[in-house]
């Protein structure tokens, strides 16, 4: 059974997964699924995106009257320490962590036969993962898919083998709470379960905490049906009814429905497990009445009308070897040429974000939706300081704007969550939230007086956040999520920024307290991370000011008059202020970009967090200035290449955004290298990729894979920079010198503009097509053969579009 080409839109393997990390990734936004291929025993992860521990505790910790003051006196007069120990008492309770329902196992009993041949393969295009395996001249197959429509993750069986499919079924759980039992409808499995009230954060796992009053633990039901096809099959339960037989089927469909208690985010888990397994069983009724063959189409169509709408390919480059993937990344590790494993990489986190985040679900976690431990890696939470923006960066430059959606939903649930945060903790107008949040909404620090400063004590959590509503917006030029959503929260959080500055004695506005999100500084008295001004704060509130100021301009006339009452004006006319006053970017010594208020001794020069140059990627306001970008440029070099997984992803960004394709693709390289031990970063680990190329923090974090699909379309095309009022796009700004040839189709711009396609050869633009999906103005920026650059300004109606051949256009 020779693998089939599959370039870069398949993974595909010749051996099972040996651990979780190499499994293959399913999911419709809600419920996820992971495939091992493993024999005889073959075990499919499940996953449903609500069932959390909890509800967790949300309250506002009690907080000493002058405390803000007394913090802010401690960072002016240099005692850092002091104004980190002070801060301890705001720590609320920890954030809840994302549970696992369990695993569907797939015992076959016909384990004498010999296995000549395997096959595992994901295919990106389609969303179906299949298993192969031959033998004695017979061959037995396994698909596998998760339906949006349908709502079940559907398991497909087959073989030729005349004695046909001898299959024991079972569901099992790693939750303490759970109870097996015989369905509603025959030839079924249902799971019912309790999810922990309390996790304590993961590396612990020593705290699950599983006493509740029965009410509110989220309950969830899994539902198992089996339909075998064939003129003997038939489908037996156990006599304990725990497990199911498949005898003498050529086929069987199995079909997986999942409900949760959830209600949301701010009532409490009220649903019943019989409720759970009623709305399971309404799905699992629904998709076989449909049955598999439609089942099945549906969901090709749908997955590949997200998929297609962006095409990546790299000519005059050896062609992708028909090797498992994992070889391949070998190989490239060991210095072979294989630049489609770069496109791979690109496509999979397209298929990832179509997999993890749709509308109507929750946002993709630290995890995306995956996740086998009832204390996962850092409780599987959002971690709001970096990881869950990096998990939406592609969202809308690579075509997949609804997947954005979970997200953007996530944001405004923290705009009312983090209210009291805001008001409790500094006194403040509007919202904020610190750096991790979970289902629940958690908006204070965390840590219980017992976290590091470095990364509890970070409150512009909601500042960040709010550069996806402005991306969203920019890129849809949607008026009515401006007037409803984005205009109304960022001001709101921009309130909580203006409450936050303080004066410095020449008369500049700097955030206190301030922390560059954990990473820390030496001093006299120890490391300290507690100040006032850093660099990341500076950057996310300028680009807030400016976002808010925007928006006020751009709503339509009627929203205006509605929106824009005296209060919004005040408001309004604080920010042009404040604007006008905040601190400039300081360049250190060295000549980089400093990360707090003075050039401090680093505790750690090689910091995986990049913080303070979030001004150059994602964000956009310190790439507009050339001795920032030399700055970062200095401050890049000195950070070093290697890093976390997800850490070499924003580096890879940031050398983009500079327009160092050579560089981004020396990390590209990094990052792809399967996951090998050493004793410098990460826990004993330096960052890359697992065999299934899931990112590695280690352990897994799918935050790199997102961030790198997103670094790629950087390299093809930036939008970051306006040029008289409109967005500029400037095609191959950062072209790796390895990639001379390709075509691209489908990246998306602000202005609300797609590139139709754009190819190159020889490194240089060949033809291009830009398409307005609204009334638009951009600004097209190029560079023929001779690395001239030209600028062209198009005024487009929806619906049309501009054709660019060589120094043409038309």
């Amino acid at each position: 059974m020779p693998l089939e080409p599959t370039g870069e839109l398949a993974l595909s393997f010749a051996e099972p997964a040996g651990v979780w990390e190499e499994a293959l990734p399913l999911g419709n936004g809600r419920l996820g699924a992971m495939v091992h291929g493993t024999h005889p025993v073959e075990r499919i992860g499940l996953n449903e995106d609500t069932f959390w521990s909890g509800p967790g505790d949300t309250a506002v910790p009690e907080i000493p009257d002058g405390l803000l003051e007394r913090v802010r006196r401690s960072v002016a007069e240099g005692r850092h320490v002091e104004a980190g120990r002070e801060l301890r008492v705001t720590q609320g309770a920890d954030a809840e962590a994302y549970q696992p329902i369990g695993e569907l196992e797939l015992t076959h009993l016909d384990t004498g036969r010999a296995l000549m041949e395997y096959r595992r393969t994901l295919n990106l295009r389609d969303g179906v993962a299949l298993v192969e395996r031959a033998g004695d001249g017979h061959t037995y197959r396994q698909e596998v898919f998760a339906s949006v429509e349908h709502q079940v993750i559907a398991v497909r069986l087959e073989t030729d083998s005349p004695e046909g499919l001898q299959v024991g079924l079972r569901l099992t759980t790693p939750q303490a709470r759970a109870r097996l039992q015989p369905g509603p409808f025959d030839g079924s499995l249902e799971l019912l379960l309790a999810a922990p009230r309390h996790v304590v954060p993961w590396p612990r796992t020593d705290g699950v905490v599983l006493d509740d009053d029965d009410q509110n633990s989220i309950r969830a039901a899994a539902l198992l049906l089996v339909q075998a096809e064939g003129p003997e099959a038939h489908v037996a339960p156990d006599p304990g009814g725990a497990s199911l037989t498949v005898r003498n089927a050529s086929a069987a469909t199995l079909y997986i429905a999942i409900r949760t208690g959830f209600r949301a985010w701010n009532e409490a888990p009220t649903l019943t497990e019989q409720e759970c397994s009623a709305a399971a069983a309404g799905d699992v009724h629904a998709a076989t009445t449909a049955g598999w063959p439609k089942l099945r189409a549906t969901h090709v169509t749908a997955h590949r009308e997200l998929m297609d709408r962006v095409t990546l390919r790299l000519d005059d480059v050896d062609r992708a070897p028909d090797l498992p993937t994992d070889v391949r990344l070998v190989r490239r590790a060991a210095g072979q040429a294989d630049e489609h494993l770069c496109v791979l990489a690109f496509n999979l986190g397209r298929y990832l974000l179509a997999a993890s985040s749709r509308p109507g679900t929750q946002a993709a976690n630290l995890q995306g939706i995956w996740n086998d431990r009832v204390s996962p890696p850092w409780n599987s939470q959002y971690t709001v300081n970096i990881n869950v923006e990096m998990n939406y960066w592609p969202a809308e430059s690579a075509g997949l704007p609804e997947c954005h959606a979970p997200l953007l939903r996530l944001i405004a649930d923290l705009a009312d969550a983090g209210r009291p945060a805001a008001r409790g903790i500094y006194g403040a107008r509007g919202w904020t939230c610190h750096h991790n949040t979970d289902l629940w909404r958690i908006a204070v620090p965390v840590g219980l007086g017992h976290g590091n400063p470095m990364w509890a004590q970070w409150p512009l959590g909601g500042a960040w956040l709010c550069s996806h509503l402005a991306e969203h917006w920019r890129f849809g030029r949607d008026t009515r999520f401006l007037a409803d959503t984005a205009f109304p929260i960022c001001l709101d959080a921009a309130r909580f920024v203006l409450d936050l500055l303080v004066e410095t004695p020449d008369g500049k506005l700097v955030t206190s307290p301030s922390t560059s999100p954990e990473n820390d500084f030496v001093t006299p008295h120890g490391n300290a991370s507690v100040d006032a001004g850093s660099a990341m704060d500076l950057t996310l509130a300028r680009e807030l000011f400016e976002f808010v100021l925007e928006a006020a301009d751009a709503l339509e006339p009627a929203d205006r008059d509605s929106l824009r009452d005296a209060e919004t004006e005040q408001a309004l006319e604080e920010i042009r202020g404040a604007l006008t006053r905040l601190a400039p970017l300081r360049i250190g010594s060295r000549g980089q970009i400093l990360e707090w208020s003075a050039e401090r001794e680093e505790a750690d020069p090689h910091h995986r967090h990049v913080s303070h140059l979030v001004g150059i990627f994602p964000g956009h306001s310190a790439v507009r200035e050339p001795h920032l970008r030399e700055a970062a440029r200095r401050s890049l070099e000195e950070r070093g290449d290697e890093g976390t997984g997800w850490s070499i992803a924003w580096k890879i960004g940031l050398w983009a955004r500079l327009g160092e394709g050579a560089a981004a693709h020396r990390l590209l390289g990094h990052y792809l290298r399967p996951l090998i031990p050493t004793d410098s970063v990460g826990g004993g680990f330096t960052g890359g990729v697992y065999r299934s190329m899931l990112c590695a923090h280690p352990p897994f974090q799918i935050d790199g894979n997102f961030g790198v699909t997103a670094a790629v379309a950087e390299l093809l095309l930036q939008s970051h920079e306006t040029l008289d009022g409109a967005p500029v796009l400037d095609l191959l700004p950062a072209l790796p010198p390895r990639w001379p040839s390709g075509r691209v189709t489908g990246l998306r711009a602000p202005g609300a503009v797609t590139l139709r396609e754009l190819t190159w050869s020889a490194g240089a633009m060949r033809s291009a097509i830009v398409e307005a999906r609204a009334d638009t103005t951009v600004n097209v920026r190029y560079r023929d053969t001779s690395g001239q650059r030209h600028t062209h300004r198009l005024a487009l109606q929806a619906g049309e579009h501009v054709e660019f051949d060589g120094l043409q256009h038309r």
